[in-house]
């Protein structure tokens, strides 16, 4: 525990995620812990749904205790393909805008490593990595 609460003190964020199958989760973070953890913090429990690794988490809730941000959402799970999918058309939005070119052409930079990257054949010749 001491090397826990060492930890809490460093760090801005923790991430817990242990479980037990079939019994509640074990509290390895404890109230302690996270009053020593300095403004502004993060500590996010995966295994809220099973009573939470974090002593002072509130399963299915985002709180705030002692300045520290605590997400124990219990359906995190199913919130990640959204997330997942919005970055992923966030980012092939910026490559083909990186891309524009005339009205109707496409300008490839070879100069620039993520144009470079994501190119596999250039009139006609293989292209390698950057």
């Amino acid at each position: 525990m001491k090397l826990f609460h060492d930890q809490c003190k460093d760090v801005d964020i923790v991430i817990t995620t242990a479980l037990i199958p079939g019994k509640t989760a074990p509290i390895l973070i404890k109230k302690y812990m996270i009053d020593d953890m300095k403004p502004g913090s993060v500590v996010v429990d995966l295994a809220a749904e099973a009573g939470g690794n974090i002593e002072t988490i509130t399963p299915g809730e985002l709180t705030v205790y002692n300045n520290v941000t605590h997400i124990g959402y219990t359906d995190l799970p199913s919130r990640l393909p959204t997330q997942a999918s919005t970055l992923y058309s966030n980012n092939l939005s910026k490559l083909l805008l990186s891309m524009q070119g005339t009205k109707d052409h496409y300008f490839l930079d070879m100069a620039d490593d993520v144009v470079r990257g994501s190119i596999v054949l250039n009139q006609g010749a293989t292209t390698s990595a950057p």
